[in-house]
């Protein structure tokens, strides 16, 4: 069975797990090295809509709701030949920004040949951070908005399927993933939800868990920038109320472990230890790819 229940945490080594996958899944990871070119497009962070409160003060002394500001952000896009309407994926970066155009170009590829688009935002550049790894914050950065706004965006194109758009997140980025999907936070602001979401090796919150879409955490048993442990915790407070979530630990993976330019020589990051895994690289592909089909029906 290429799914487990929703909510069992699947301890399953790499290995096992891929002798029981389906061939047709397994030659899925042979689009990891396929590659797409990007178009580089720009759109608006998401705003808070007013609340029932404001609206109603603002009827009674007639006067205009003052819009919230947005910022103009960017990110490339991938897209498959044809007219659609695809499915489409919402990818969000780690504190570290961006990667570098040759695996996103990978990546472009290996969802393009599995017929969805992708875009991966960059809410960095933009706004001429360098990077939020170390706690000493600058400027704002509201990512969970810029991820609303990658979805709106998404959804406006003729040639994707508006209600079929998924989120992947990495590290921080997966904790903003997570944020999208979790029940009764930012998501009753919006009209428009994100079909499903991958998190590879986000920051657990303990007392979360509830979520509205269905949810993928892949993560690595060694790391230790954002513990595996936390992740069991939460779902084992899970109560069963919201959308199936799923959880992966990869034995003898780190964070970063699906970082091709980790391979071959792991590094220390803000104190952290990052490594190249191919085992729980490959293996979490497949998950991810499972996931999104089960999810999009194709």
């Amino acid at each position: 069975m290429l799914l487990r229940h929703a909510d069992e945490e699947a301890r399953t080594t790499a290995p096992q797990r891929l002798a029981t996958i389906a061939s047709g899944v397994v030659v899925s990871i042979l689009l990891l090295f396929s590659t797409a070119s990007a178009e580089t497009v720009h759109f608006r962070s998401a705003t808070t809509p007013p609340t029932p409160l404001q609206q109603r003060l603002a009827k009674e002394h007639g006067q205009p709701i003052a819009e919230h500001p947005s910022e103009e952000i960017a990110g490339e896009f991938y897209r498959p030949s044809g007219k659609g309407p695809f499915p489409a994926i919402v990818s969000l970066h780690g504190c570290a920004g961006r990667g570098s155009r040759e695996s996103e170009d990978a990546s472009g590829g290996e969802y393009v040949a599995a017929g969805y688009a992708l875009l991966i935002v960059d809410s960095f550049g933009p706004r001429s951070v360098k990077e939020r790894c170390g706690g000493a914050y600058g400027a704002s950065v509201d990512r969970v908005m810029d991820a609303y706004g990658a979805l709106k965006y998404l959804a406006g194109l003729p040639f994707i399927d508006p209600d079929q758009i998924a989120v992947i997140g990495y590290s921080q980025g997966a904790d903003i993933a997570l944020s999208t999907v979790a029940l009764g936070r930012d998501e009753t602001l919006f009209d428009r939800h994100f079909r499903a979401a991958v998190a590879y090796y986000p920051w657990c919150d303990v007392s979360a868990g509830a979520v509205i879409a269905p949810t993928l955490i892949l993560i690595g048993a060694l790391d230790d920038w954002t513990p595996a442990r936390n992740c069991q915790e939460m779902m084992a407070r899970r109560t069963g109320e919201g959308a199936p979530m799923r959880l992966m630990i990869y034995p003898g993976a780190h964070h970063a472990f699906n970082s091709t330019r980790l391979r071959g020589k792991p590094e220390t990051y803000f104190g952290h230890h990052l490594e190249y895994n191919e085992t729980a690289d490959h293996a979490a592909a497949v998950e991810t790819l499972a996931t999104l089909r089960q999810a999009f029906g194709r």
